[in-house]
């Protein structure tokens, strides 16, 4: 009799976690009211700013327009650096372990793992990459703050 999976064994699938997709969707929902209700507290500084420069007030609208400014820069830098330490911190354990995903990873959908060399690989990009997140987050808030000293 011929062999049913003439492909080779099966690859090792690593499954994912419900209780992670409810997880997520809520951190999502959270992060999405959050980030547009500073997008509407923003919007309401802008307007006063623009309120301040029309009534004659130009130096409070700048100093209110420079604070605006650099805690957007500031976001930005936290932003970047959270989003490299979570990355960084998973590349790290598939570098370490030579597994991806990794054995404590929680999955939102079904992976095939990736054993050696190729797993060494993702996790060496997902270094890479958060790298680059830390770096844009971080490059770019010091570049905004010395573009503000334009105006100070």
């Amino acid at each position: 009799m011929p062999d049913s999976n003439p492909s080779g064994p099966t690859p090792e699938i690593a499954r994912a976690d419900p209780a992670e997709r409810r997880r997520t969707f809520w951190l999502l929902l959270l992060v999405a009211i959050c980030g547009a209700a500073l997008i509407a507290a923003f919007e309401h500084e802008i307007a006063a700013i623009r309120a301040q420069v029309d009534g004659g007030v130009a130096e409070v609208a700048t100093d209110r327009f420079l604070w605006l400014a650099s805690s957007s820069f500031a976001l930005l830098a936290i932003v970047g650096t959270i989003t490299a330490f979570v990355i960084g911190r998973a590349s790290l354990a598939v570098i370490r372990e030579q597994r991806y995903p990794h054995a404590a990873a929680r999955l939102l959908r079904d992976h095939q793992v990736l054993r050696g060399p190729a797993a060494v690989r993702r996790g060496r990009l997902g270094l890479a990459l958060a790298a680059g997140f830390a770096l844009v987050g971080c490059g770019g808030a010091v570049y905004g703050w010395r573009l503000l000293t334009v105006f100070a």
